[in-house]
């Protein structure tokens, strides 16, 4: 590929990915703080009223945070009373992370807002086609950026996802 093409469609991506995420992120901040809540936060709970009992390293994993960010935020999480640690069955030096049930109320406060609810529809005006196109070609380029092991996030995305889909059954 020639390098002027290749540096305008480079540019083009970044200045579009980084103008995605900086909404995104603002956009799930103005619906968590409505609860009193950040956004990592918020995404925490959403992740564990998906998966329950993950370890702090999982949740870490799935969240792609660093084991001290993940840390600080759980501390935080469990001060509020909106998560709950338990020593795991099969290893007691092994701690499970478990939503409570005043997490799940704080969360589903959050993600059933009217601006959430707005937030969450972006894809409504689209048809099944598109939408699958966009997260295939989405997908791909998750992989192609950066070089975190993206085993633990993709199997958590493939079940949390098919999660949704199995809810009316």
């Amino acid at each position: 590929m020639d390098l002027n093409i290749r540096d305008y469609y480079f540019n083009r991506f970044l200045n579009l990915i980084r103008a995605t995420y900086m909404n995104l992120e603002k956009d799930w901040e103005d619906v968590a703080s409505e609860v009193g809540l950040t956004h990592a936060q918020q995404h925490a709970l959403w992740i564990l009223h998906i998966e329950d009992g993950l370890t702090l390293d999982e949740l870490g994993n799935v969240a792609m945070w660093n084991k001290s960010t993940t840390c600080a935020l759980i501390g935080r999480l469990e001060k509020k009373g909106y998560i709950k640690k338990e020593k795991s069955d099969n290893n007691p030096r092994i701690k499970k992370i478990y939503i409570t049930a005043t997490g799940k109320d704080i969360l589903d406060r959050s993600v059933n807002s009217n601006k959430a609810f707005n937030f969450m529809g972006l894809f409504n005006d689209c048809d099944k086609k598109e939408v699958d196109k966009f997260l295939e070609v989405l997908g791909k380029i998750c992989h192609m950026v950066g070089d975190a092991d993206m085993a633990n996030f993709d199997k958590y995305l493939e079940c949390s996802s098919d999660k949704f889909l199995s809810k009316d059954e």
